[in-house]
């Protein structure tokens, strides 16, 4: 890969990740890295994010098996959403009676919701690696 397409690469996974950063590695810690890489089809990179993401305590990235199965449940979260947002506003509106208590709640479960969702999206996000081998 020449200088300018490793710098364009480096510059769509900054946008898509928001940050770079370089890491040393030992010899047998690399040859770790690349075994799990190859094994499991993506870059040393993603398997990094992943290792992160695991210790972190942020959900895995969804798998291909997976991928329509989250991708749906992240749908069916935003209408359920839009259902919360539907209510308050009804309630602010005056068409339905006020309750404060009510209001409270249906927006601690929409933020909930949402937050949620967020996660769902992010576990939709796959390698660069396995993107590219898709046709």
């Amino acid at each position: 890969m020449d200088a300018d397409a490793q710098n364009a690469s480096a510059q769509s996974a900054t946008r898509r990740y928001g940050a770079v950063t370089h890491v040393r590695f030992s010899s047998d810690e690399l040859a770790g890295l690349k075994a799990i890489a190859q094994r499991e089809n993506v870059t040393v990179s993603e398997v990094v994010r992943r290792l992160v993401r695991a210790e972190t305590g942020h959900l895995p990235v969804a798998s291909e098996a997976l991928l329509p199965a989250v991708v749906d449940m992240t749908d069916q979260l935003r209408r359920v959403g839009l259902n919360f947002n539907q209510a308050v506003r009804a309630m602010k509106e005056g068409r339905v009676p006020y309750d404060e208590d009510l209001e409270s709640a249906l927006i601690a479960v929409g933020d909930l919701v949402r937050q949620f969702r967020e996660e769902l999206k992010a576990m939709t996000i796959g390698s660069r690696k396995a993107r590219e081998a898709k046709p």
